[in-house]
């Protein structure tokens, strides 16, 4: 009956030692998974930022220039007026 526990207590450190390189090799593929996916989520990230930094300077960019038109019609609507009231 001693060989038997012998026998299992092997049995079991054999199974260890088969499937340990296992369970490393697909923890290191689930971080470096992680890792590649965390890492193209930060560079679309950073896109994304620098479109929104270029969609706010066009933003202001059309303001002014909305600013300058509905100035440079109301001078002509003042100007109209004059000619018409002669």
């Amino acid at each position: 009956m001693a060989n038997n526990g012998a026998l299992a207590a092997a049995a079991d450190h054999a199974m260890i030692k088969t499937f340990t390189p296992l369970v490393v090799a697909a923890l290191l593929g689930i971080v470096g998974w992680l890792f590649t996916t965390v890492m193209s989520l930060e560079e679309t990230v950073s896109q994304n930022v620098i479109h929104l930094e270029h969609l706010h300077m066009a933003e202001e960019k059309f303001e002014s220039e909305m600013e300058d038109i509905t100035e440079t019609i109301t001078d002509i609507r003042i100007n109209i007026s004059r000619l018409t009231a002669h």
